[in-house]
């Protein structure tokens, strides 16, 4: 990695110590993993870029919901008796074709795959993970990275590993980024008319009847906000299309499970708007120390001539950020996502990387990175045609 890339994430090599030489790797079955739970917990929290989706309380019930569990894997590294690295992955046949690659556990409720590293030995450890792979013949010598963020040190120092790859699908997401506080920086980024509109926006509603913003931080405000947000997310369109989160007995109890877990550990909070004493939006936030991430967002339909997530969104930022300055938020937003887009002023550069752990450009190289790119053409052409 060069020095410039180490000192931009604070990893400019003082206190680092290890090598990856002087890492242990192990592959573990999904459910081996519970014996190494607290390692693993401790690692969430304090990893070089936390990522609250491999963290246990949202990884474990996840896979399980989704019957992940007997197929997911982890390389776990360790320097001495502490875990410095935690990559889960799948063995699949990715794009429909016997063609097995392994690839770095992301989902539909988890907007990041990226892999849990000790921020002292971020380097060595990315190395090590990599290794690992090229070391165990059972596994195949490609490995897929799907919505991996590549302003973060796992990233960066996969650039030091010296393999090939390549990144597909390459966008940016909305975040924010800032040293202002949230009156501060909303001020910043909403400005002129739109700011002019919202205001009437709540003006209008006002007029109707309070609005009241509740942010539950304590476990039992969390749960009660919880079930808030599943109703209001099933009496809209997701309710009809069948995808909302209730709408899926598994997913339901995954969601209740993950986000009260989190909300014991402090890691779970919920912003709810009402006007008049009824609900009319809901934001599921996650937080670990120094980075939130904006979950899902539910509102009332009827309503949204007022712009209730606008207002709910915006309500959120403004508290985290006042409570914690330079506090980062992932939107955890698709691309060009109008709301998040428009509040959050700041882009994170996000990206499905192909990696040949075997150290050579060859065959299985170019072919996987042509059927990602075959995979993406289709998955563009899909979205169009839905308009």
């Amino acid at each position: 990695m060069s020095q410039n890339l180490m000192k931009s994430f604070g990893l400019d090599g003082a206190g680092v110590n290890v090598s990856a030489e002087q890492i242990r790797t192990e592959r573990v079955t999904w459910k081996e993993l519970p014996r190494h739970c607290d390692a693993w917990g401790t690692l969430a929290g304090k990893a070089a870029t936390p990522n609250v989706f491999n963290d246990p309380a949202f990884a474990i019930p996840a896979a399980q919901a989704l019957g992940a569990d007997e197929q997911l894997h982890a390389i776990l590294a360790w320097s001495g008796d502490e875990l410095v690295g935690f990559m889960p992955f799948r063995r699949v046949n990715r794009w429909g074709v016997p063609f097995p690659v392994v690839e770095v556990w992301a989902h539909a409720y988890a907007p990041s795959c990226l892999p849990l590293i000790a921020k002292d030995c971020a380097e060595a450890v990315t190395i090590a993970l990599i290794d690992a792979v090229t070391a165990d013949r059972e596994l195949p010598g490609i490995v897929m990275m799907p919505s991996l963020s590549l302003d973060t040190p796992f990233a960066a120092a996969l650039l030091s590993v010296r393999k090939p790859l390549y990144v597909h699908g390459g966008h940016q997401r909305a975040v924010a980024r800032s040293d202002l506080d949230g009156d501060a920086y909303l001020q910043e980024t909403i400005k002129g008319s739109r700011r002019k509109r919202l205001r009437q926006q709540l003006s209008g509603l006002r007029k109707e009847g309070d609005v009241v913003f509740d942010l539950a931080g304590d476990s039992a405000g969390v749960a009660a906000a919880l079930d808030v947000f599943l109703t209001l997310e099933a009496s809209g369109w997701k309710g009809k299309a069948g995808s909302a989160l209730q709408s899926d007995e598994a997913i339901s109890a995954f969601t209740r499970d993950a986000v009260t877990a989190l909300a014991v550990q402090g890691k779970a909070q919920i912003m709810t708007m009402t006007a008049s004493g009824k609900p009319i939006a809901s934001l599921i936030v996650f937080v670990e120390p120094g980075t939130a991430w904006l979950w899902k967002i539910a509102y009332d339909e009827d309503f949204a001539r007022h712009s209730p997530g606008k207002h709910v969104l915006m309500e959120a930022v403004r508290l985290l950020l006042n409570a914690q300055p330079g506090l980062f938020i992932d939107s955890c937003a698709t691309p060009d996502h109008p709301l998040a887009d428009m509040i959050l002023g700041e882009r994170m550069a996000m990206g499905d990387v192909v990696v040949s752990a075997g150290g050579r450009a060859g065959p299985a190289f170019r072919t996987a990175n042509l059927l990602e790119r075959l995979r993406g053409r289709a998955r563009a052409l899909k979205h169009r045609l839905k308009g």
